[in-house]
């Protein structure tokens, strides 16, 4: 057996399972940290490879859809840490806008914005901001669950001050470069939300509708009112023109009519409903116009009717100008639709607004943010829009005006709100917008440096957004969001773009300024004791001479400082330290109970660290008492309660507040909006030092602390430049998707975090982690994440933010269905995961078809993806320990290999070796994992099945010891190739190797160039293609593969295979021949000879035996060294063979004795029949 551990006995009774042996693997991932150490190995490797992690939402629970994105990001980043690089990976939260705003609504009870604002906008976000994170320990949980490694501990977070900042740096630079201006345009509405859409927000949510469309009439009027109109050389009365919409809604709206003017209009009968006949105009050429058979009167160019008038379907007060209801030339109107005639609502489409600013048309709104008819039109006063009720009313009306022609069914794609599913208005606001459209060929050109996968998408679904790329409506009339930085100035109309809180704050108007001064060196200072909160007999601490001096030259700077007030804590030292002060400014001075030192209880005069040890940590000071003592928040919310006082009662004075260590230190803070954590981060005042503190209003929430959200953001006033007066900000905040677009910048507070000034230079040192280097998302994103990235860094004159994409195809149900709540088909990913484990949910999604198609997702596709890979590397693997030589040493490459299969087995590992690494390299995911299925399937069907005698039964125990080297090799190196791709099953297997570290800390394997031989593969392909051949035979003659035959005779172009005698014996064992012979001259390629003479029956009886006793062991749940007893009872032909060849079936079956009579007594038994003899045998160890 040669030296090594012992043969492992393998119980067939084990029960594989591989989602249990995948939370073993997690908890030992866990306790060991071995993805942190996995990342901190690389960490000084000169090459970095850049990933950015899309931010999903917390605020709903992960779904199956999740999982492929987060396996196909997690693959290419093991990848290359196992290729050497440096892969920080950085986990991230999306956390603004209306997915969090429409759950805060649910969850309050609310369904309008007035609702909101009558329970107020900080209660509101208050709500939002918990929701956040509903489950965020879900998303932990699913993506630690699947081995996706990420970084959870440093996500960045959307909502987080410093993120914001960023993005109002970005929006600033944006506003320089003259890329953002404010507009009023027809823009997506969600009437249900209030706010303007973005395109990007819009195209998630087409849906196909059949609508309602109409076909009305108008009464033509004479440029002088008359209903007599002369058209192509004649006059007609009462003649009537003829449009069509599909938004009936718009009609009320309605103030002008569009034609073409070069355009062949007819005046042709018409049948109305009750089959009268009146005259109208159409286009000849439009739908409508080739329908009707009525008599043709007049052809004309459309230019004829311009200037003429027509009368108004609905009268609307505000609607009635001189411009308005004529008919006007159009580029837009085509004779493809409806009638040739375009009905005009300018507030309510695109073309239509840009015709109406032309011609100034006016511009006023029949219908409200909500979505609901105005007063102006009282017959549908308040009733929604988009609701069929009121589109029958509309035709009623119309019909009463005996303006309605027809209604008509008409199926389109409609868009719908993405995040509330309301039909989407087009409506006229003024908004924010990022001029996209001037950087569309920059955006192009960039995007022809990505690398797509797959290619098409370059050109083809993001090259065509690109190319008909719109701009940027980034403002919301909402809430929960980036508030977008721009002040007016309600004197002189002035605005201004604010780019970071310094700003910010530089610009607010302060009440007040203040001075901050702890005491002078005191006695406790000296004694380094906890000093007394209250002066007594027992304990008073007064200043040092040293102290007073301190003092004495902190009054001679504030005598220049012009002081008008001071405030001191009633102690001595700091009343002493006033009265000094005082002397030198002139300033009264006023004892403040609020700025007493804070209350140290039982440690008032005891040694400072043994306060100091009674806490956990440093935080733990904030938040816990002292036994008869004050916690540091306590002295916090007394010091800032006491400042606000102070700023409240005073206006434009300079005070000096007199304290000690803890409360100028905590009020510092409080003053900064600093959480405790911060807090902690800054430097503590030392004694007889004056600090200036910026006190300038800045937004806090209700805690103090720094919030740039709304309210808070809404009640900093500026002060204006260029005439003193106030700005105040506009209440939008920023589309959410600039958000997640801008977190290569944003995530690391970008620039601010490069320190100095670098936030006001012209250029600006990009990120460090910068550009990405690989991102994935579902293809959904090419309209959204994908896209909004590339405009953020074209607009701010930056190089495209991700080198390399992989996109990935939308997840439906196994019919075919989109996945929906509604719909009842969501596939929970916990069961499958529980079911068959995270590794064949992610063997599934990378092997079942190509990344970016469409999935159907059926669990019996993942069952079979185990079946098909796991359980097969599994088995290869015990069959490997339980019969091979192995060591727990590493293994190292063997010096050759003397047997045809050794050969082929590693020039296939150096195959497969080179194929799986090229793909990854090219992020051909699936093309790498179907060439580890294919040889795992060599390995396993066709090395280990035809070395199986070698390893079991060797004839040398050379050769054993080199099957055992060769085969332990290629394990090794199957299992690190396996690694990237199926995390938990690769260290299961390696820990099952006997390996002591992770599988995830090896680099990734290289194999001998030596070992890539093409001759042997070319060699044992046209094996196993003459086997197959001659397999193909047997079946014809109906023979079973286990029954051997005499000879098989074959001729190859292969000369390898001709004259190799060892590659001819694989031959003839896979064949079950006794004979193979190469025959040059043969008119076929094989011949197979199919002849049974008794003495080869024989063999296939006793072949027949062998494998019915292998199985009754396995039955019997016996091990490899168990001796057994065989029963027997046959007849007497049958005795006859199994006594013949009683040394090989016991040498084959493990069978210690033979006994031919039938026992009760057996472990496990089978009766059969053989060649119409019936067979009984039974087993029992011995």
């Amino acid at each position: 057996m040669g030296k090594g551990t012992p043969r492992r006995e393998r119980n067939e009774k084990e029960v594989f399972s591989l989602p249990e042996e995948e939370e073993k693997v997690l908890r030992y991932w866990q306790q060991h940290q071995i993805f942190a150490r996995s990342v901190a190995r690389r960490a000084k490797s000169r090459k970095k490879f850049v990933f950015y992690e899309g931010p999903p939402y917390a605020n709903g629970k992960p779904g199956v859809h999740h999982v492929l994105s987060r396996v196909y990001k997690d693959i290419i980043l093991r990848f290359r840490t196992m290729r050497g690089y440096f892969v920080p990976r950085r986990a991230g939260w999306d956390t603004h806008g209306l997915p969090v705003e429409i759950a805060a609504e649910k969850a309050l009870g609310l369904s309008s914005k007035r609702d909101i604002e009558r329970l107020g906008i900080a209660r509101f976000n208050k709500k939002a901001k918990e929701l956040v994170w509903l489950y965020r320990d879900e998303w932990n949980r699913i993506t630690e669950r699947v081995g996706y490694w990420l970084d959870l501990s440093r996500a960045y977070v959307t909502y987080r001050n410093e993120y914001i900042e960023t993005l109002w740096w970005i929006l600033k630079r944006i506003w320089e470069r003259k890329l953002l201006y404010q507009g009023k345009r027809v823009v997506p509405w969600c009437p249900r939300c209030g706010t303007a859409l973005s395109s990007h927000e819009l195209a998630q949510g087409y849906k196909e509708v059949t609508d309602a469309s109409v076909y009305v009439r108008f009464r033509l009027l004479s440029p002088r009112g008359s209903t007599r109109v002369r058209l192509g050389g004649k006059t007609f009365s009462n003649l009537f023109i003829l449009s069509w919409t599909t938004t009936p809604w718009t009609l009320p709206g309605n103030v002008a009519l569009a034609v073409g003017s070069e355009m062949t209009y007819v005046v042709t009968e018409v049948r109305d409903a009750k089959d009268k006949t009146f005259l109208a105009v159409v286009a000849e050429a439009s739908p409508l116009g080739k329908k009707l058979q009525g008599k043709v009167h007049a052809r004309i160019k459309g230019k004829e009717l311009i200037g003429l008038s027509y009368e108004p379907l609905f009268s609307i007060a505000a609607l009635r100008t001189a411009a308005a209801h004529k008919i006007y030339a159009a580029e837009f109107v085509t004779p493809e639709e409806g009638t040739g005639v375009v009905h005009t609502a300018v507030m309510y489409g695109v073309d239509d607004f840009a015709l109406g600013e032309q011609m100034g048309l006016p511009q006023y709104h029949t219908v409200d943010e909500e979505g609901k008819f105005t007063a102006d039109v009282k017959e549908l006063q308040g009733r929604f829009v988009k609701s069929t009720e009121t589109e029958q009313l509309i035709f009623r009306i119309l019909q009463e005006k005996g303006a309605l022609l027809q209604v008509v069914p008409y199926t389109h794609e409609y868009p719908y709100c993405w995040r509330c599913d309301t039909p989407v208005l087009y409506y006229a606001r003024t908004s924010w917008f990022i001029a996209m459209r001037s950087l569309r060929d920059k955006l192009l050109r960039e995007n022809a440096r990505i690398n797509w996968i797959p290619s098409h998408i370059r050109e083809g679904r993001f090259g065509e957004w690109l190319r008909e790329v719109k701009d940027w409506n980034i403002s919301r009339e909402r809430y929960w969001g980036t508030p977008l930085p721009v002040w007016d100035c309600s004197s002189c109309g002035a605005r201004r773009l604010v780019g970071s809180i310094e700003e910010l704050r530089a610009e607010s108007i302060p009440a007040n300024t203040f001075f901050f001064l702890r005491h002078g060196e005191a006695d406790h200072n000296v004694l380094d004791v906890c000093a007394p909160a209250n002066d007594s007999e027992q304990f008073t601490s007064r200043l040092t001479p040293r102290g007073k001096r301190q003092v004495q030259a902190v009054a001679r700077r504030l005598a220049k400082e012009k002081i008008d007030l001071i405030y001191t804590s009633p102690l001595l030292r700091t009343r002493e330290t006033a009265a000094i002060i005082s002397r030198a400014t002139g300033a009264p001075v006023k004892v403040a109970k609020g700025l007493r030192e804070i209350d140290l209880g039982d440690f008032v005069g005891k040694p400072i660290e043994e306060y100091r040890s009674y806490f956990a940590d440093k935080l733990d000071r904030f938040s816990v008492a002292p036994p008869g003592g004050e916690s540091k928040n306590q002295v916090k919310d007394r010091v800032w309660k006491f400042f606000q006082r102070v700023n409240r009662i005073h206006h434009g004075k300079r005070i000096l507040f007199v304290s000690h260590g803890d409360p100028l230190w905590l009020l510092r803070g409080a003053a900064e909006g600093l959480s405790n954590e911060e807090i902690l981060q800054t430097s503590y005042p030392q004694v007889g030092k004056l600090y200036t503190i910026d006190t300038r209003p800045i937004p806090r929430n209700e805690d103090g602390l720094l919030d740039l959200h709304r309210p808070y953001i809404d009640a900093i006033i500026l002060r204006c430049e260029r005439c003193g007066g106030e700005m105040r900000r506009i209440q939008d905040v920023v589309d959410v998707w600039f958000d997640s677009g801008a977190m290569p910048f944003a995530q690391d507070h970008w620039p601010f975090s490069l320190g100095g000034k670098a936030e006001k230079a012209r250029k600006v040192a990009l990120p460090r982690e910068y550009p990405a280097d690989y991102i994935a998302e579902g293809i959904d994103q090419t309209r959204g994440w994908f896209y909004t990235m590339l405009a953020i860094a074209t607009a701010l004159g930056y190089s495209a933010p991700y080198r390399n994409v992989v996109v990935l195809g939308l997840i439906r149900d196994k019919h075919g269905k989109k996945m929906s709540k509604s719909r009842g088909n969501i596939v929970e990913p916990w069961s499958v995961i529980n079911s068959y484990g995270a590794d064949a949910l992610r063997w599934y999604f990378y092997t079942v078809n190509p990344a970016s198609e469409p999935k159907n997702f059926d669990e019996r596709d993942v069952a079979k993806a185990f079946r098909k890979f796991h359980l097969l590397v599994y088995h290869t693997v015990a069959f490997y320990l339980t019969y091979a030589a192995h060591t727990r040493k590493s293994a190292v490459p063997p010096p050759g290999a003397a047997h045809p299969l050794d050969a082929w087995i590693l020039a296939r590992l150096a195959a497969v070796h080179r194929e799986v690494t090229k793909e990854l390299d090219h992020y051909h995911v699936r093309e790498a994992a179907l060439s580890l299925e294919k040889f795992v399937d060599d390995l396993s069907r066709w090395y280990i099945r035809r070395s199986r005698r070698r390893f079991q039964k060797p004839d040398s125990k050379e050769d054993f010891r080199a099957a055992s080297a060769v085969l332990g090799y290629v394990l090794e190196t199957l299992i690190q190739l396996l690694a990237p791709f199926t995390p938990f099953f690769a260290e299961f297997l390696w820990r099952r190797m006997g390996k002591k570290e992770s599988v995830h800390f090896a680099d990734w394997p290289s194999v001998p160039k030596r070992f890539a031989r093409k001759g042997i593969l070319d060699a044992m392909q046209e094996v196993r293609r003459l086997a197959a051949l001659a397999l193909s035979s047997r079946a014809a003659a109906n023979i079973k593969v286990r029954q051997p035959l005499r000879e098989l005779r074959f001729r190859t172009p292969n000369r390898e295979v001709a004259r190799d005698a060892t590659l001819q014996q694989i031959l003839a064992a896979e064949v079950n021949v006794h004979r193979v012979r190469f025959q040059n001259d043969l008119q076929e390629e094989i011949v197979l000879d199919t002849t049974l003479t008794p003495a080869l029956r024989e063999e296939g009886t006793v072949r027949e035996i062998v494998r019915l006793l292998q199985g009754l062991r396995q039955k019997a749940g016996y091990q490899m060294r168990d001796r057994v007893t065989l029963f027997v009872h046959a007849d007497a032909q049958t005795s006859s063979v199994i006594t013949k060849f009683s040394s090989f079936i016991k040498k084959e079956a493990g069978i210690a004795q033979i006994f031919f009579k039938k026992t009760m007594q057996f472990d496990a038994e089978a009766e059969v029949t053989l060649d119409d003899s019936k067979l009984w045998i039974g087993i029992r160890r011995r």
